[in-house]
């Protein structure tokens, strides 16, 4: 009995022994970091021959480099995207276009010359390749006029670009360092960093960040590996572009004066009897006709010298509205655009007019970029002739960023935010046609673009009658009527109805039944309305207001627009 006692002691002893180096096994598995590499091409994927991949301040790009000749290219779809999207590439020219505040760089495929005015210059280098790949432009010449810092690694090939000035977070690793694709130490190695080298913080986690190294391998490390962490601006060689502007001394005070033809110029006199205040008036003249650029114009000189003479600058605006024009296919095309833009320049030099005002609405996101790219090509002659250029923009809104109104404020004068049309004609939806929020909203969200001595708010001089009607099979209809601010208030007295205070728009709102059965809803725009806009100009300190349309208003608007806005 001993012998088995001792035997079994024995086996249980191993047992326990086994059991516990068991345990310390998998717990070694489980906590003892992998020390698997990730191949480059796992990483960066395969590269061909003359390929490099590049990777661009916080993300691999999926677009390769190219290499030739000991240069390097970068893909134009890529540089247009993300790099420097004044790089334009015109397809109706067979040209790349690059503009600055006073100048267009014409950029044919595959030769190493280039022209700014006419004057031909030589790179040295192919500047634009054309490959079955797609374009490339080369990286050198994009850096000239980029604020781009740019470095090329070899094994793998690799182009690392970061953006010049910018803050950005910067760490000291400790020591030498794993840099793993995820965070975790099971996550396999993509590089070994040194001990002392800087790296570019990109996220901070509770025990993991993302990093950037200096070679361009994005990864994980463990918040212990580093130290000094700080924000910083990076240095570049790079100079920004003096994007010069032209600002009125005090506030923009606009109204737009609707000329449906050339004899309604000479209303002017009795439809600006009243006005006050104003210091700029913008005439609707000019009016495309079609996609080659041909214009339609009511301009009027004597127009010009009777609104001088009552201490207003003339701005004159031209449209987009005519149904024989596609406004992507215009601006699509470069000698349609530069009809335009020099036939609105020689009639501000003709006339004497101050300024142009762009108003193209319905912008639609493919013609986005072509429609910035005839703002800035504007922009020149404009700086140039010491022409005032605004633009006019919708309230900003997902749909609309195409309008790109960052690089508007860069090139116009002023930027001019339409306040309204938060419900419009031929919308199923009833409501206001700028409520206060949507106004403010409007001007908060332009102000992270535009800046805010560049930016006009521009209010409604009108309002929508709202008619909801109901058919025998239970069907509805909405309809409207856009109504000025004294017919609106007619409306009111017609049909024995007083408005009260609505605090979700903070307008006066009513609604009644006509005698058709039609259930009529409208919100005012009225003293405290107007009030209330004129009042954020200067609570934002903007450039200015704007209102649509002249003879929508009511005489008491003036002095409040003046001394709300001063």
């Amino acid at each position: 009995m001993t012998d088995k006692r001792k035997r079994f002691r024995f086996f249980a002893a191993l047992l326990a022994g086994i059991g516990v180096l068991a345990i310390f096994i998998v717990c070694l598995v489980k906590f003892m970091p992998t020390g698997k590499h990730m191949t480059s091409e796992e990483y960066f994927g395969q590269l061909g021959e003359t390929e490099a991949a590049v990777v661009v301040e916080d993300h691999i790009a999926q677009e390769r480099a190219l290499i030739q000749d000991g240069n390097v290219y970068i893909d134009y779809t890529l540089v247009e995207r993300e790099l420097n999207s004044r790089f334009y590439w015109d397809a109706s020219a067979s040209l790349l276009l690059f503009t600055t505040p006073t100048q267009t760089f014409e950029i044919a495929p595959n030769t190493s010359s280039y022209t700014i005015d006419g004057e031909s210059f030589d790179a040295g280098y192919d500047i634009l390749r054309t490959t079955s790949s797609g374009m490339f432009l080369a990286m050198n010449f994009m850096q000239q006029y980029s604020d781009l810092i740019c470095a090329v690694y070899d094994t793998p090939s690799r182009v690392v670009i970061t953006y010049g000035s910018e803050s950005v977070t910067t760490a000291e690793l400790k020591g030498d360092t794993a840099v793993r694709y995820r965070g975790g130490i099971k996550s396999p190695i993509i590089t070994e960093a040194t001990g002392g080298s800087i790296v570019t913080v990109l996220d901070q986690m509770d025990k993991w960040s993302q990093i950037l190294t200096a070679d361009g391998y994005i990864g994980y490390v463990k918040n212990s590996r580093l130290k000094g962490i700080a924000t910083t601006t990076r240095d570049t060689v790079y100079a920004s572009p003096d994007y010069t502007s032209i600002h009125m001394d005090g506030k923009v005070n606009l109204v737009w004066h609707q000329i449906n033809y050339a004899e309604m110029n000479s209303e002017f006199a009795s439809d600006t009897e009243a006005v006050t205040g104003v210091n700029v008036i913008s005439p609707t003249w000019y009016f495309l006709q079609n996609n080659e650029g041909d214009i339609e114009s009511f301009a009027d000189a004597s127009y010009v010298e009777a609104a001088h003479a009552k201490g207003m600058q003339v701005w004159a605006l031209i449209s987009n509205f005519s149904e024989d024009v596609n406004t992507s296919t215009l601006l699509a095309s470069r000698a349609a655009r530069q009809k335009v833009q020099n036939y609105l320049v020689s009639q501000a030099q003709e006339l004497g007019f101050d300024g142009i005002n762009i108003d193209f609405e319905g912008i639609a996101q493919e013609a986005g970029y072509a429609y910035v790219q005839f703002m800035r090509e504007l922009s020149i002659l404009c700086r140039k002739s010491g022409i005032v250029l605004s633009v006019d923009v919708p309230v900003p809104m997902d749909f609309s960023k195409h309008y790109n109104r960052k690089e508007l404020g860069t090139v116009c004068d002023y930027v001019i935010m339409m306040g309204y049309d938060e419900h419009y004609a031929g919308s199923d939806l009833v409501g206001s046609v700028a409520s206060m929020e949507f106004e403010r909203t409007g001007i908060e969200n332009s102000l992270t673009e535009v800046s805010k001595e560049k930016l006009i708010s521009a209010i409604p001089f009108y309002t929508r009658l709202w008619y909801t009607q109901t058919a025998e099979d239970g069907s509805t209809s909405v309809t409207s009527e856009a109504l000025g601010m004294e017919s609106a208030q007619q409306k009111l007295t017609e049909n024995g109805v007083t408005s009260t205070y609505d605090e979700a728009t903070e307008q006066q709102y009513a609604e009644w039944t006509d005698a058709e059965g039609r259930f009529c809803q409208v919100w005012l725009e009225d003293q405290d309305s107007v009030t209330k806009r004129a009042s954020l100009v200067k609570e934002y300190e903007l450039g200015g207001i704007a209102e649509w349309v002249l003879g929508n208003q009511q005489d008491w608007v003036w002095e409040i627009i003046s001394a709300n806005i001063a």
